[in-house]
């Protein structure tokens, strides 16, 4: 008979744990106060923690910890030893984004379970096989993943598949967002994302204002209707998102998925290949949609390529639900007069949409409902009342929304308060002359326990013990969290004992069996002292060389087609691949390389569908004519390797988010011949990296960073009409920029292959005053990004950064470029904080 899928639920409160078992979840992820992609959620001290395993343990469930951000150097050692103390308490699994802390989890408990965060961006067999050789046990899909795409996942690897299923959207593919850490030092790979892209945006084209809105803030995925489809394609795992959100909304979700898990599973059972598709009642849909909704739920990318129906355009937070329109306002009470579309209560919150989509709407929680000049506490559909209180100016016609519903939420609150769930047992009851009686109680993970009387039995003189009677006693279990499902009797006839004396070896044997539940969880410890640290984690490796000459890369984004290559001062040029396809961008790649340059083909980190296809065609051809791959990620290596083998170079890109000397490394391992660092870390930290010998390793110093990678389309999706499978390429004609409340403008560009966008930053990285601390680290490429300079300033930024690199004496001309840049608009990046 096939496993039962798993029923994943987050947790950011010890409540909201409570919630998600008391609710059915067959496993809860949460953080500790370590390292955690959720660093202003509540999270988990070690006490809670240790509480949270038992309770989750004594109750058939699963406890997973994140650790799911990136590491550095200087913190390895305490998150190693903060993982070993988790794994002795219990964790049933790791969940992890850094490969440098997989490696090392890996090197020093072999038996830990890992699971690769979603931040990995593994969309593609290739990406799950890199990853399987760090020892993964279970890999958290991207979320951009159609269902076919699951389905052919599943079907070739043996690792587990876990895949989200209701919850907010980020508009970035996972792991390659640094939007909040460019613009405001916030890092999402850090766990402190400030949410920029639930921000509103003007889309410019050519300069031009064409469009406004939340542009780039998805409503939240919601996979209900597609449980069976989900279970057919063979997922391991369904996760609910939400460890921000508050512990009724986790109970009034996992409580809905639970329960249509559970229909599923009873008519069909689970040995059948197609499962049933129960249709989910409106009083469910209801319920989610109360819990949290941006404008309804999508499916996200579930079904296939989606546009603006994914899409938040009018409001990024919670909407409610319809509760009907503004009929007129009284200013000297506080109240609104509103026609009703559903039922109000009081303590609901509504919100009042008037005016600007751009300010906060005017609404709160009801503390006075009127009608018909008499005072309720619940008014229907159909009335017309007033409501207290409302501040703010509204508009007659506003629509008006519940944003909280008071008796939803104490019956979610319910439903965890008294701690109900059970794991059911077995019971084995002996009860003869002249022995003691003995109880014996056995869980299905082999747990058994006995617990003796101390009494006799005795002849009964009157009344006589029932074997019914000795059942009913014996399965109130009461507190514990047990319940007898099986109960076997072996008493002589007529034998009698007090009922106390039954109470208490039951009570016994309850207290025996938990403790044995919980220490069969615990792990045997694992003492880790730093120098047991560093003789594992060791890796031969170089101190900085500070008097080492730095070479220069530069990066093309767009193909440049008149560029003079010969008098470029760099040392290495990136060009993308897809440019460099045609014979004649070939034979432009060919004077490059004669003018002494050294070419990469440069593949992004997410490459799904067409680009995968043109990759694999065209390798061969495009690799008899670079010296090499810039590689997005492992999953793109894994793509060069198998078609090319060892013979050519493949550099790492910082999309693969090395922030510590050991992912460092373990790139090396993979294969990789070099790696760029993240643009996340500072000088100060880069200096004091290990760098593994013969090994490649490149900065980025210069140029607009990519800030997000995006399925979805913020050109065709909000001005272009575009359909799904049906591309305007709108995206073509001019150039597009997103532009904030603070007139900050971030170029957009599309690929019109898959209609992939890029958004750049909005200022240029740029700190030539930094070049001195950058020439005495290990590093031995800058790299210098261009997306939308002029040949001239091309020319003239390369120079400058070359005569920096030596030392040169800085002419006026490369003086007025400085200024110029810095008064354009500049970020020194994290090259001075770091994250």
């Amino acid at each position: 008979m096939a496993k039962k899928i798993e029923l994943l639920a987050p947790a950011g409160t010890y409540d909201a744990f409570l919630a998600a078992i008391e609710n059915g979840a067959d496993a809860v992820y949460l953080g500790g106060k370590l390292l955690n992609a959720r660093q202003f959620a509540g999270n988990f001290d070690e006490e809670q923690l240790e509480r949270a395993l038992d309770y989750a343990h004594t109750r058939d469930a699963g406890v997973f910890l994140t650790m799911n951000t990136l590491v550095l150097d200087s913190e390895m050692q305490e998150a190693v030893e903060y993982a070993a103390k988790a794994y002795e308490m219990g964790i049933d699994a790791f969940i992890v984004q850094d490969m440098g802390l997989a490696s090392n989890l890996k090197k020093l408990i072999p038996e830990i379970t890992l699971h690769a965060s979603t931040q990995m961006t593994i969309y593609s067999m290739e990406g799950i096989k890199a990853l399987e050789t760090l020892g993964f046990r279970r890999i958290v899909l991207a979320r951009e993943l159609n269902l076919a795409e699951i389905k052919r996942i599943c079907g070739q690897t043996p690792l587990e598949i876990e895949a989200f299923v209701h919850g907010a959207l980020c508009i970035c593919v996972s792991g390659q967002c640094y939007m909040s850490s460019m613009i405001g030092g916030r890092s999402g790979n850090r766990g402190k994302c400030a949410q920029p892209c639930r921000m509103p945006y003007s889309i410019k084209r050519d300069g031009g204002d064409i469009g406004s809105g939340y542009l780039i803030s998805p409503k939240d995925i919601c996979y209900i209707d597609h449980l069976s489809d989900l279970i057919d394609a063979g997922v391991t795992s369904l996760k609910i998102e939400g460890r921000m959100k508050s512990p009724e909304y986790v109970a009034s979700v996992v409580g809905t998925y639970r329960k249509y898990l559970d229909l599923i599973y009873e008519e069909k059972g689970i040995a059948d290949s197609k499962t049933s598709r129960h249709k989910v009642s409106q009083e469910d849909r209801h319920k989610l949609l109360q819990s949290f909704n941006r404008g309804g739920f999508s499916k996200g990318y579930l079904l296939g390529k989606t546009g603006p129906e994914m899409m938040a355009y009018e409001k990024p937070k919670n909407w409610g639900t319809p509760l009907g329109s503004v009929v007129s306002q009284d200013k000297s009470t506080n109240s609104v007069l509103i026609k009703l579309d559903n039922m109000l209560g009081m303590g609901d919150g509504i919100e009042i949409w008037s005016g600007s989509k751009f300010q906060e709407s005017p609404g709160g929680i009801i503390t006075k409902i009127v009608k018909e000049k008499k005072l309720v506490r619940k008014a229907h559909k159909g009335d017309t009342v007033w409501v207290s209180v409302i501040k703010g100016n509204v508009q007659k016609g506003s629509r008006v929304y519940k944003t909280s519903d008071k008796e939803m939420l104490e019956q979610a609150a319910a439903t965890y308060s008294k701690g109900s769930r059970k794991s059911g047992i077995k019971a084995s009851f002996t009860m003869k002359y002249g022995q003691v009686p003995v109880l014996n109680l056995q869980d299905a993970y082999g747990n058994s326990v006995s617990a003796a009387g101390e009494q006799l039995p005795q002849k009964a003189v009157n009344k006589p013990l029932t074997k019914e009677r000795i059942i009913e006693q014996l399965k109130k279990m009461g507190s514990t969290p047990f319940d007898i499902e099986d109960i076997n009797l072996d008493i002589d006839e007529d034998a009698v004992i007090p009922i106390s004396e039954l109470n208490n070896i039951r009570r016994s044997a309850g207290e025996l069996l938990e403790q044995k539940r919980i220490l069969s969880f615990k792990k045997e410890s694992a003492n880790f002292d730093k120098r047991t640290f560093n003789s594992i984690s060791y890796f031969p490796g170089n101190v900085q060389k500070i008097n080492k000459d730095k070479k220069i890369s530069a990066m093309f984004y767009d193909y440049p087609d008149r560029m003079d290559f010969k008098d470029l001062d760099v040392d290495r040029v990136y060009l993308t691949f897809t440019e460099i396809m045609g014979n004649e961008k070939l034979q432009s790649v060919e004077n490059i390389r004669r003018a002494g340059k050294e070419v990469y083909a440069y593949i992004p980190a997410v490459i799904r569908g067409n680009y995968t296809e043109i990759l694999k065609k065209g390798l061969q051809k495009v690799s008899a004519d670079v010296d090499g791959f810039l590689a997005g990620s492992p999953a793109v290596y894994e793509i060069v390797r198998e078609k090319l083998g060892n013979r050519v170079p493949i550099v790492g890109d910082y999309t693969i988010n090395i922030l510590n000397s050991y992912s460092l490394n373990k790139l090396k391992e993979l294969g990789f011949t070099g790696g760029t660092l993240s643009c996340e870390l500072n000088l100060s930290q880069i200096t004091e990296m290990k760098y593994p010998q013969d090994f490649d390793t490149e900065l980025v110093v210069y140029g607009k960073i990519p800030v997000m990678t995006s399925e979805y389309c913020p050109v065709g999706g909000s001005v272009g009409k575009c359909e799904p499978q049906k591309c305007g390429k709108l995206c073509k004609n001019g150039v597009y920029k997103l532009s904030d409340r603070k007139g900050a403008e971030f170029l957009v560009k599309s690929d019109c292959i898959d209609c992939r966008s890029t958004i750049f930053n909005s200022n240029v990285l740029f700190a030539p005053e930094l070049s001195e601390q950058i020439s005495k680290t290990g590093i031995e490429h800058i790299r210098l990004s261009f997306v939308d300079e002029t040949e001239k300033d091309l020319h003239d930024i390369c120079s400058l950064y070359r005569s920096l690199l030596r030392h040169d004496k800085i002419t006026s001309n490369m003086e007025k470029l400085v200024e110029r840049i810095k008064v354009s608009g500049f970020t020194r990046g994290h090259l001075q904080k770091g994250v």
